[in-house]
Order: structure tokens, then C-alpha cells, then sequence
């Protein structure tokens, strides 16, 4: 399997299901690391979701919850549509990049789903663990993955399907330059 290709599936899928559920894309590249991942940029997250991230700020009762909660979960989607994007175009899905795109909103969900009320759902929390060997708090997202996954990734898939000309244009593209401005991407977009 092409490394380039798959990264540039996985980016792609992120960048224009991103762009579908209202998040920007600032730009995308294949940037290698340890762990071959490339990166969708989209812009910094709203201060009352950092608000909750940091400090659980709102609960179900507040007003801003629900504008919360519907932020977490379009951006839960569009961490997944690198998965599914990948899986679409070349057969293979990548949990562990799964698993490492729903770790950068894993304290959200769990401030979001794991609160009583309405929208708690504890299979979208984290599990955290005491690993005395290592003598550290370790954090198991699997259970999140898996429901997320249960929750959106056909409506995810759907989108992909819908707009797999995008997709793969954007892909195309970005295997063969490397990196791409938000602008670029949303150019390769077919009128509709």
C-alpha cells in the first residue's frame, strides 16, 4: 500500500466532511511522522468548547449545552470520515488512526456524554485506568471508537458517497502536491 495515497485518502475525508458539517478547511498535508499521519487543519476550536474541555463548565440544563454537544458531535464525524474515507478508496481502515483522531476531542465527549441528563451516554466516555507498572493514569478510548462508529459512520459513509468525486480529486491531488490550501480543496468541489 501506497503510504502517500492512504494519507492522502484519510486527509481528504477529514477536509470535505469537515467542510460539509460546517468546520473550515484551513489546509491539508501529508506530513510524516512516526506514525505516517498526515493533517486536516480546521480552525481552533470555540472557547466554550474549550471552556468545557478544561473545566465542564455547562451542564445539560444550560443553554450552551446543546450547541456543545452539537459541535462535538459533527466534529466526532469529521475525525471519523478519515477512516472511512480511507477505507472507501483503498480497502483499509485504519483504527489506530481512528483511535488517535477521537483522542484529540476524548475529554470533550466525556464533559458532553458522560454528564447525567439527556445526552449521557457512557459508551462515548473514555475509560481511564492505573497501569502499576508503569505508574501512570492511562487513557482506553476503544469504547468510543466503537460507538462512535455505531452512532455516525453510516451517515458518514453516506457523505462520502455523496460526494466521492470531491473525495477523491482532493486526494488525487494532495498525493501528488503534498499539501493544500483550504482554498484548493474547496475549488475541487463540484457545483451542485
Amino acid at each position: 500500500m501506497d503510504n502517500d495515497w492512504s494519507s492522502a485518502c484519510h486527509v481528504a475525508g477529514h477536509a470535505i466532511v469537515g467542510e460539509i458539517l460546517g468546520f473550515e478547511c484551513l489546509g491539508v498535508t501529508i506530513r510524516w511522522t512516526d506514525q505516517h499521519l498526515g493533517v486536516c487543519r480546521w480552525p481552533a476550536m470555540p472557547d466554550i468548547v474549550f471552556d468545557q474541555l478544561q473545566y465542564q463548565r455547562y451542564s445539560p440544563g444550560d443553554n450552551e449545552f446543546d450547541g456543545i454537544k452539537d459541535w462535538v458531535i459533527r466534529r466526532t464525524k469529521s475525525y471519523l470520515a478519515g477512516s472511512v474515507a480511507e477505507h472507501h478508496l483503498t480497502g483499509n481502515f485504519d483504527m489506530a488512526w481512528l483511535t488517535s483522531d477521537l483522542n484529540m476531542i476524548s475529554v470533550v465527549t466525556r464533559n458532553v456524554f458522560g454528564l447525567e441528563g439527556p445526552s449521557f451516554d457512557e459508551e462515548m466516555t473514555s475509560e481511564i485506568y492505573y497501569d502499576v507498572d508503569l505508574g501512570l493514569e492511562l487513557e482506553d478510548l476503544q469504547r468510543v471508537v466503537n460507538r462512535a462508529r455505531e452512532l455516525w459512520e453510516t451517515q458518514v459513509h453516506e457523505m462520502i458517497i455523496n460526494n466521492q468525486r470531491w473525495l477523491h480529486d482532493v486526494a488525487e491531488l494532495l498525493n501528488k502536491e503534498k499539501a493544500l490550501s483550504g482554498d484548493a480543496v474547496r475549488s475541487l468541489q463540484l457545483p451542485t
